[in-house]
């Protein structure tokens, strides 16, 4: 029984790195409905989002979400006005939308931390936080692919984290843009899907 136990165990490996869920937080970017509703693959982040969630449970990992709000400087003007320019490319409205909406509402995604630019590092409060949690894998997931979950997954590389996008479980305004993203992504830091979790963590 205990060899066939052992035989069993997931092996917590992707790619060749550990990826251990005692050793891992998950983070969710700008997890509001406005972000929400501005996603062009909302049924493929909801569906994501709740096998994050399983994890979350299952194993203890610590949730956090994290607002991005425009930061006060010369440049904020500058930074909203190619938001605005962005928005151009927004799908029309679907028949399902208030449906995923209210499915959204369920997650309740919360943000614990507020920060004041695309790369969650440049708060001390997030920087503290993870280190105190000695992890070494961060997933990222949340909104926006291109920008917030671009720019945070490579610095968390930098900070000497194992970062791992979760591709389902993030989106942005573009469908183009956003596979054009997780290909950049991927030849930085690692990009997985849920179906990923679902195996290698053994998620139901």
């Amino acid at each position: 029984m205990a060899i066939w136990k052992r035989m069993h165990q997931p092996e917590y490996r992707i790619n060749d790195l550990d990826f251990v869920p005692s050793e891992s937080a998950i983070i969710v970017m700008n997890p509001d409905e406005e972000a929400f509703k501005h996603s062009f693959s909302k049924f493929e982040f909801i569906t994501s989002m709740q096998v994050l969630k399983k994890a979350a449970s299952k194993y203890s990992i610590p949730l956090i979400g994290i607002r991005r709000e425009y930061r006060n400087s010369r440049t904020t003007e500058y930074i909203m006005r190619k938001q605005q320019q962005k928005m151009i490319s927004l799908m029309s409205p679907s028949s399902f939308d208030e449906e995923y909406l209210r499915q959204f509402r369920i997650l309740d995604l919360q943000s614990s931390y507020t920060v004041y630019s695309e790369d969650i590092f440049t708060s001390d409060e997030v920087a503290r936080k993870l280190d105190a949690m000695n992890v070494k894998s961060i997933l990222i997931s949340g909104f926006y692919t291109e920008s917030d979950v671009y720019v945070s997954a490579v610095e968390a590389l930098i900070h000497d984290y194992f970062p791992f996008v979760v591709s389902d479980a993030t989106s942005t305004i573009s469908e183009r843009v956003y596979f054009e993203a997780l290909d950049l992504l991927a030849q930085h830091v690692e990009v997985i899907d849920s179906r990923d979790l679902i195996r290698v963590w053994g998620i139901d």
